[in-house]
């Protein structure tokens, strides 16, 4: 009787074991998964503020004040009051993009983006707001002599092998079959280890550059932050910055010179004092010249404006909670409509 009175004692230490196991076991199953969906629902929220973000770019788009031109001391180009850490709820939201400039040596820093000494000499200013997608040379549009001095001038080529590379970009984005000199056709491609054709229309993303006869990554890396397959191929004077002014043509003191008046009496981008270009033509305002800087001048007048309707908006949201920083990145490229909705060219989340 004792024996059986044991045997029932054992078997019940041994599921109450069982059961506690179980029940420590499920306890930490459950609490590892309520925290994934904080984290989830963290993660959420810190999407919503980034897209909130590009809404608010949107609407500051919309309220354009200057219909003849667009310039970096409008709101939407740089407004830290509006665009940097703006507080909702217990996030923030933070719209910001990188320039290069002229001016003292200085060396700007947030949490989105570190900035210093830039390509050629310049430096890079972080600027809050959203960024002129007609500041960018659009290789879908300008004509071959402006590609082949941008390959030289910001990739660092020598004029034979920028001129190749610049008519193999011309022969991919060509309806023809002619190949340009030095440039590639669909036989050139489908003869490599890994064939393709020539796709004889236009880059739908700046990546596809890769694909070009010539280009490597070391290339790409120096043309990326200066080019575009957005826009009608125009360059807004107001916004490029001094890096691609040099990129087009105009030698370091005459990109300096455009970049120095635009600054204004205060010497610092996008403030109220800015000097602004209502017209092209207003650039032999900032002489006087000597001939070679008018034949530059005269060289690109045919690709600037001073007006712009594609943007690029680069929209962080960060949300906190207890001792936990969740960042989420939205990058668009937006189209600005006079009687109509904004059209998103571009979406990428990160």
């Amino acid at each position: 009787m004792n024996s059986k009175k044991g045997s029932i004692l054992i078997l019940t230490l041994w599921v109450l074991s069982f059961l506690t196991i179980f029940a420590v076991g499920l306890s930490y199953n459950v609490s590892g998964q309520l925290r994934m969906a904080s984290h989830f629902q963290d993660r959420l929220k810190a999407y919503y503020l980034a897209n909130a973000g590009i809404q608010r770019a949107i609407v500051e788009l919309a309220a354009d004040q200057t219909p003849a031109y667009d310039s970096l001391n409008e709101a939407w180009a740089n407004n830290e009051e509006f665009f940097k850490e703006t507080p909702v709820g217990n996030g923030y939201i933070t719209l910001s993009y990188v320039m290069t400039r002229v001016g003292e040596d200085k060396q700007a820093e947030t949490e989105e983006a570190e900035v210093g000494e830039a390509e050629g000499g310049f430096e890079q200013a972080v600027l809050y707001g959203v960024m002129d997608e007609n500041s960018r040379v659009n290789i879908n549009k300008v004509p071959v002599n402006i590609l082949e001095i941008l390959l030289e001038r910001i990739a660092d080529l020598d004029n034979g092998e920028a001129a190749e590379i610049a008519n193999a970009i011309v022969d991919w984005r060509d309806t023809d079959i002619v190949i340009s000199p030095g440039g590639a056709e669909s036989n050139y491609y489908e003869g490599l280890k890994v064939p393709y054709e020539c796709k004889n229309g236009e880059f739908q993303a700046i990546e596809e550059l890769l694909l070009v006869k010539g280009m490597t990554p070391e290339i790409f890396s120096k043309l990326q932050n200066v080019i575009t397959i957005y826009g009608e191929g125009k360059i807004n004077i107001n916004t490029v910055d001094a890096t691609t002014l040099y990129g087009l043509g105009l030698d370091m003191d005459f990109a300096e010179a455009v970049v120095e008046f635009r600054l204004g009496n205060d010497a610092e981008m996008g403030t109220d004092d800015d000097n602004v270009f209502t017209t092209t033509g207003e650039l032999r305002n900032i002489g006087p010249f000597f001939t070679e800087e008018s034949t530059q001048l005269n060289y690109i007048l045919g690709v600037l404006t001073v007006k712009s309707d594609i943007f690029r908006i680069n929209s962080f949201g960060i949300f906190e909670t207890g001792q936990r920083r969740l960042h989420r990145n939205i990058v668009c490229v937006v189209k600005r409509q006079k009687a109509a909705p904004p059209e998103i060219l571009y979406w990428r989340e990160n």
